[in-house]
């Protein structure tokens, strides 16, 4: 087998949620912030190989207590240049494991509101401040490593539907070159999708494509719902294998879900905190196209080099099949063609002589779903403009 390291791709990280232990005891310290003592477990009550930058504590089967610590976590940031150092973080430490492209996840709501008499002000200043911290922070990362970024707007759904909207009329009056996505995030059971109807509606004027939380905590029918109201991707959306015509429907209209293996196991209680019962294997089997993100990376304890290597030994996911999620990912990345293009070959280069004999036999064996051929034929395609590294 191949031991060059796969590139890695991320289409759901959410800045905040990126803060690790050690960085949240930095962040507060810097901002004069009392630290709570039950927010992490203390030094010898966990794992420490798993978890290197620390782990939180709380009760990991309510997800109200996940969206407490996400909120207390990001009221260590204080200033655009927390920012800065959080977005550095995260960057580095994935781009060292492999990651060629990411989108972040940022929430206005968190990032540049208060709230002045039960009215909530949005703080352009602050927002714009924020992004020039986080775009420095790119393009230090970028000195090291080729890496590309690019950024989604949260609207956070139990905020109820006028902040969502709120959210993108700010984002209007504040554009960003690298804004390329618009998400609904939060608890998925708080509100429908219909409710956000002005938002979707606006998010299709602005040009920014969709992917929304669906079918994580929430059914199936979540899923549909997402689709529906014209997400273009699904974060997380594992609940698709209750239903068969569903999955048929993700695979004809190529939708691809962003699933966070160890984010799953924590927050979907259908799970019961068994890695084993996740249902990512059956959903690639069936011909959905796939991507493993980290979600909240600090908060869960992970990174893109962990959630990769789960899928590989808990799943038995192949070097092959990895590369082609990867390029899965970069083919609904909210980017331009051009960028989708250059990515693509960087993948491809990497395609060793073994991969490449490994995929005209699999092509050939027919072992796998049409959908899958389809995909591993194009790779073919393209490879024979790529020398055999």
């Amino acid at each position: 087998m191949n031991d060059q390291m796969i590139p890695k791709v991320i289409l759901h990280e959410h800045v905040e949620g990126s803060i690790t232990p050690a960085m949240a005891h930095q962040l507060a310290q810097k901002n004069n912030i009392p630290f709570p003592n039950t927010l992490c477990y203390q030094s010898g009550q966990y794992n420490a190989k798993e978890y290197k930058n620390g782990r939180y504590l709380y009760d990991e089967s309510k997800f109200e207590e996940f969206i407490n610590t996400y909120d207390t976590v990001s009221s260590f940031l204080k200033d655009p240049e927390d920012y800065y150092s959080i977005t550095y973080d995260f960057l580095y430490r994935n781009a060292k494991q492999g990651l060629i492209y990411c989108e972040l996840f940022l929430s206005p709501y968190h990032i540049c509101t208060t709230e002045v008499n039960g009215k909530l002000i949005w703080d352009k200043e602050r927002f714009n401040k924020t992004l020039f911290y986080m775009d420095k922070a790119i393009i230090k990362v970028q000195n090291d490593y080729d890496i590309t970024v690019r950024y989604h707007v949260i609207g956070v759904r139990h905020l109820g539907a006028k902040v969502v909207y709120d959210t993108l009329r700010f984002i209007q009056q504040n554009h960003h070159p690298f804004i390329t996505g618009f998400n609904i995030a939060g608890n998925e059971k708080v509100g429908h999708f219909k409710d956000f109807k002005d938002a979707h509606k606006l998010a299709t004027q602005m040009n920014l494509k969709k992917s929304y939380h669906a079918g994580e905590i929430d059914s199936d029918e979540s899923i549909i719902q997402a689709l529906k109201h014209g997400a273009n991707r699904i974060g997380h959306g594992i609940r698709a294998i209750e239903n068969k015509a569903l999955i048929c429907e993700l695979v004809e209209k190529k939708i691809t879900l962003e699933i966070a293996l160890t984010s799953n196991r924590i927050l979907v209680n259908e799970l019961h905190g068994d890695i084993y019962q996740h249902p990512i294997r059956q959903l690639y089997d069936q011909g959905v196209r796939i991507t493993l993100n980290t979600d909240d990376a600090g908060i869960f304890g992970t990174d893109i080099e962990k959630e990769y290597s789960i899928a590989q030994s808990i799943f038995a996911f192949s070097r092959l099949e990895l590369l082609d999620i990867t390029l899965c990912g970069i083919q609904a990345a909210f980017v331009e063609d051009t960028v989708k293009s250059r990515l693509t070959e960087q993948v491809l280069l990497c395609f060793s002589s073994d991969d490449r004999q490994l995929l005209k036999k699999f092509i050939n064996d027919k072992k796998y779903h049409p959908a899958i051929i389809e995909r591993f034929l194009e790779y073919q395609k393209l490879l024979l403009a790529i020398p055999v590294n």
